[in-house]
C-alpha cells in the first residue's frame, strides 16, 4: 500500500509538531535540572547560556533533517513547525503556568529570553544548514 501525498504530509505535520513538544520538553528539563541557578542577573554564566543555544540548536536541527528525512526548503518548513509549537507552548506556560520554569519572577525574564534566543538561532541554523543542503545535492547536467 502507498502513501497519498495528502497521508504524507499530515503524517510529518504531526512528526514535526511532534519534535516541536519534544525540543520544549528538552529545555524545561535543561532549566529545571540546574539551568535555573544560572539564569540571574549580572551572572557571567548568562553569555554561556546564550552561546550554548547554537550548538543545541545545531543538534536539533540535524535531528530534525535526519528523523524528518527532510533537507533544503523542506527542512526550513519542518523547522518552522516545530518552532512554532514551541514558542506557543513557552507563551502559554510563561503566562499560566509559570512555576514548570520558575518561582523567581526576576528569572523568568531570562529564562524567556533564552527560550526565544534559542528558537530563532534553532531557525537561523537551520536556514544555514537548508542552504548547506541544497549547495550539496548533485548537479544533473544539462
Amino acid at each position: 500500500m502507498t502513501q497519498t501525498l495528502e497521508e504524507k504530509k499530515s503524517l510529518n505535520l504531526a512528526f514535526f509538531i511532534l519534535l516541536g513538544i519534544i525540543f520544549w520538553f528538552t529545555g524545561v528539563l535543561f532549566i529545571r535540572l540546574g539551568g535555573e541557578k544560572l539564569f540571574i542577573n549580572d551572572s557571567p554564566w548568562l553569555l554561556f547560556l546564550f552561546a550554548l543555544a547554537i550548538p543545541i540548536s545545531w543538534i536539533f536541527v540535524k535531528i530534525s533533517a535526519i528523523f524528518g528525512k527532510v533537507s533544503g526548503a523542506e527542512l526550513l518548513s519542518a523547522l518552522a513547525i516545530e518552532t512554532t509549537t514551541a514558542t506557543l507552548i513557552d507563551g502559554s506556560v510563561l503566562t499560566w503556568f509559570q512555576n514548570i520554569y520558575s518561582y523567581d519572577q526576576s528569572k523568568l525574564l531570562l529564562i524567556a529570553a533564552w527560550l526565544l534566543w534559542g528558537g530563532g538561532m534553532g531557525l537561523a541554523v537551520g536556514y544555514l544548514e537548508s542552504l548547506r543542503s541544497i549547495n550539496e545535492k548533485p548537479q544533473t547536467p544539462s
